[in-house]
């Protein structure tokens, strides 16, 4: 086979990717002011660093949301002064509002889950014909009978037997044989 062509099965069959060195920061509009790490903070072990922000940043706790759900007014201290009773307030307010909009979110799924599907409710097509659907869709303007022109088409008939047109009689004389 002198024309057999070359396929290399070790080649993928798409375009290799195009390797290039990162943009430097400047060129995306990004610039790096010089490192602010204290000087306790670089003293630090890597693991020791990772623990003390991760504790800073609460990232083992539980979200805010977490604590709203497990709040218990019942099991809280009563406040001592009127900062913190407005807060207590504030908290079990915006617990309620929480619990009541879950509420209305599962009664709406409920209503919805009762109802079902409204598919079967709809009523088929009367008629199977398919041109007096189509005029049920189209109104009319007036009831008087509707005026069809024919066109300008009307006036040519002609009877394809009694005339014959040849390169002669149309092009060279210029009229047509009647």
């Amino acid at each position: 086979m002198p024309n057999a062509p070359l396929i290399h099965t070790g080649d993928p069959a798409y375009a290799s990717p195009v390797i290039r060195a990162p943009s430097p920061a400047s060129s995306v509009g990004t610039a790096y002011g010089p490192d602010e790490t204290t000087q306790s903070d670089s003293e630090l072990s890597p693991e020791a660093f990772e623990q003390k922000w991760s504790s800073k940043l609460k990232l083992d706790g539980p979200r805010i949301a977490e604590e709203l759900m497990s709040f218990s007014a019942l099991i809280q201290p009563l406040p001592q002064n009127q900062m913190e009773e407005k807060m207590f307030f504030d908290v079990i307010l915006r617990g309620l509002r929480a619990r009541i909009q879950h509420v209305e979110e599962e009664e709406t799924l409920q209503q919805m889950l009762r109802r079902g599907s409204r598919i079967g409710l709809e009523q088929p097509p009367s008629d199977d014909n398919i041109d007096n659907l189509m005029r049920g869709m189209v109104t009319m303007s007036t009831t008087e009978p509707r005026q069809i022109s024919d066109g300008p088409w009307k006036g040519l008939s002609r009877n394809a037997s009694n005339e014959s047109f040849n390169y002669e009689d149309t092009v060279v004389k210029g009229k047509q044989k009647l």
